[in-house]
């Protein structure tokens, strides 16, 4: 069959219908190039060129030939390139797995600046849970997670937090405490609690819990959910007050009234973070998050 060699030698004389040009162009001497075109000719079974003293022309043999090698010389470079592309993090693609509360606020414009930055990086998106998705990383189901930190503590997966924001209280419309432009703890001493159980590793129980004692009391836990979504619908139903990421007040579900914290004391936060295998390569892993570091650092100081 011929080679990659021999199909460039060939579109070449068929350009510039002449040995003589076609070997300067290629930087080879004449007699290799007629000799290439030969075997050629020899290996197809049919003549490529009507050759005369002053220019060659191609056959009919050779016009089809032609239009097929060009093809074929045109889709290998397209692998290359490509191949070299994904190679330095210019395209390909990349699996972010996501915890649904990323989708409120933080996940949407990190997406639409590393689309913008990387276009040629088709980003696919996989829902998990923050527990899920260490065990999702191992198994190379997804290249990065989007998670609540931290979480993760297991060997060959890096992790950082990303983003921080503070926790709103989430009431029904119609509760007694639905006036005050701003809450204090304390006033929530005896309340119904929704809220993400310590089973599901993302620091929130801890957090609230011991802000909850700072305040003098212990919460009052009617339910407990794995998202913060279906905390505030649980609000949203009467069922009790919740604590829930700023973010969320954006979505203004029916029902339900955020109030911020009076001097929210630092640990009333909650943490976005990223975790990756720290053996992989990708260059569009780092790029991802590098992006996430420039929505966060923007977003916490606008």
């Amino acid at each position: 069959m011929p080679d990659i060699r021999q199909l460039q030698r060939f579109v070449a004389v068929a350009e510039e219908r002449n040995f003589r040009r076609a070997a300067a162009k290629l930087n080879v001497s004449q007699p290799p190039l007629s000799d290439s075109i030969k075997h050629l000719e020899d290996d197809i079974g049919a003549p490529l060129f009507i050759r005369s003293r002053r220019q060659v022309e191609l056959t009919k043999v050779g016009e089809v030939f032609l239009e097929r090698a060009r093809l074929i010389l045109s889709q290998l470079d397209d692998a290359v390139n490509t191949a070299r592309s994904v190679a330095e993090g210019m395209s390909g693609q990349i699996t972010v797995g996501f915890f649904p509360t990323a989708t409120y606020e933080f996940l949407p414009r990190v997406l639409r600046r590393y689309r913008s930055q990387h276009p040629d990086i088709n980003v696919r998106l996989v829902e998990l849970t923050t527990p899920e998705q260490p065990a999702a990383l191992e198994q190379k189901r997804i290249d990065i997670g989007m998670l609540l930190a931290p979480t993760v503590d297991r060997k060959g997966i890096a992790h950082e937090t990303v983003f921080k924001e503070p926790l709103f209280v989430a009431l029904p419309d119609d509760h007694p405490l639905a006036g005050a432009k701003q809450m204090d703890l304390k006033q929530l001493r005896g309340e119904p609690f929704v809220f993400i159980p310590p089973r599901w590793g993302s620091g929130y129980y801890a957090r609230v819990s011991h802000a909850f004692l700072e305040a003098g009391f212990t919460a009052n836990i009617i339910e407990e959910v794995e998202h913060l979504h279906t905390m505030v619908s649980l609000v949203g139903a009467g069922m009790g007050v919740a604590l829930v990421a700023r973010s969320v007040c954006r979505f203004q579900p029916p029902n339900v009234i955020f109030r911020p914290l009076k001097d929210p004391s630092k640990i009333l936060q909650i943490e976005f973070g990223l975790a990756w295998r720290d053996d992989d390569p990708l260059p569009a892993v780092a790029a991802f998050r590098d992006v996430a570091g420039e929505v966060a650092s923007i977003n916490q100081t606008g």
